[in-house]
């Protein structure tokens, strides 16, 4: 095992060394670099890349995230805490669709307390829940997937301590929430759906108005379900207050909405079989099967889940518990709750 003088010699020297040997045998170098240079965020990338290499996405990610400690802004160590994540990070859309920021698809606001409160809402629910379900929720790592502005990401950290990293199709969203959202605990990366996250690498994920924009909603909950180990939670449009039939030409970026039972469906036979927690929401006024204004803010909170919900709120988990003083319940189609 090397020692070195200096970390520029020692990063040099794990460069050198990585063209002709395994990563494997690189990492106690690694290691011992870092034990001399605790403080030099390129030696822990290089630790980062190396886990990586030896399939060990969980020490990957938790090398990339002591980097990014020290060096919030360095932009290759925010790339390689991204490519734990999916090696698909930054791939352009192909499929024509408007990613851009102003599409109206998302929110924009650079400040949270400028986000709408139905949005908000959602967000600190799922960060109450975190707080309840864990005993350290500070030790989590979350995924927010289709993060939007990552005005949510940054909330649930702020509320629960926890490390996220948002995933959003769109760069310009991904690049305001980079500037305005992002920090040591906090980071964003951009990649269109279809694409493939690492198994088990969260400890909990969430995805609020996601599911109906892409045309295979299962295929997505899939992958979101893959990539943690601990609770989902989702929030999707109601079929039954606000059916896609009728609402289609006001939801212009939606493929479908969906029943409780049609999303619990999905989740159980993605091994979520337990809702731990639900709620409901309502955010527009209707008239004559059409939208025609939001309500106010102040009637936006989250409320007990009904049919007459215009919004779906749902905590799934492997296993039953509790989450919030709620018993989980099977996730079969049957009574809301």
């Amino acid at each position: 095992m090397n020692t070195y003088s200096f970390p520029d010699e020692a990063l040099a020297h794990l460069l050198q060394c990585a063209q002709e040997v395994p990563a494997v045998d690189l990492l106690p170098d690694a290691q011992a670099a870092i034990n001399g240079f605790p403080h030099d965020a390129r030696l822990r990338t290089m630790q980062a890349i190396l886990h990586r290499a030896c399939g060990q996405a969980e020490a990957a990610l938790d090398a990339s995230w002591k980097a990014l400690v020290l060096s919030p802004k360095d932009e290759i160590v925010r790339q390689e805490l991204l490519f734990c994540v999916s090696e698909q990070m930054g791939l352009a859309p192909t499929d024509g669709h408007d990613f851009s920021l102003e599409s109206g698809e998302r929110q924009t606001a650079p400040h949270i307390h400028n986000i709408r409160a139905d949005h908000r809402a959602r967000y600190a629910w799922a960060a109450r829940l975190l707080r309840s379900h864990f005993r350290d929720s500070s030790r989590l790592t979350g995924l927010d997937a289709f993060c939007g502005n990552g005005y949510g990401s940054r909330m649930i950290s702020n509320l629960t301590g926890s490390r996220v990293i948002g995933i959003d199709g769109s760069t310009e969203a991904v690049e305001l929430a980079e500037r305005h959202y992002g920090n040591h605990l906090v980071a964003f990366g951009q990649a269109v759906f279809p694409f493939e996250l690492t198994p088990g690498l969260f400890d909990y994920a969430v995805s609020f108005e996601s599911v109906e924009h892409v045309p295979d909603s299962e295929a997505l909950l899939a992958q979101i379900c893959r990539s943690t180990k601990g609770p989902v939670f989702l929030s999707v449009p109601n079929e039954r207050a606000l059916p896609h039939a009728d609402f289609s030409a006001q939801f212009g970026f939606h493929c479908r909405h969906f029943t409780s039972e049609d999303i619990c469906q999905f989740m159980s036979r993605l091994g979520f079989p337990y809702v731990l927690a639900r709620a409901g929401q309502q955010v527009y006024q209707v008239q004559h099967q059409r939208l025609t204004g939001l309500l106010p803010e102040s009637q936006m909170h989250l409320r007990p889940l009904t049919d007459n919900s215009q919004f779906i709120m749902l905590m799934f988990s492997r296993e039953g518990g509790q989450a919030g003083g709620q018993t989980a319940n099977p996730a079969l189609p049957g009574a809301l709750g």
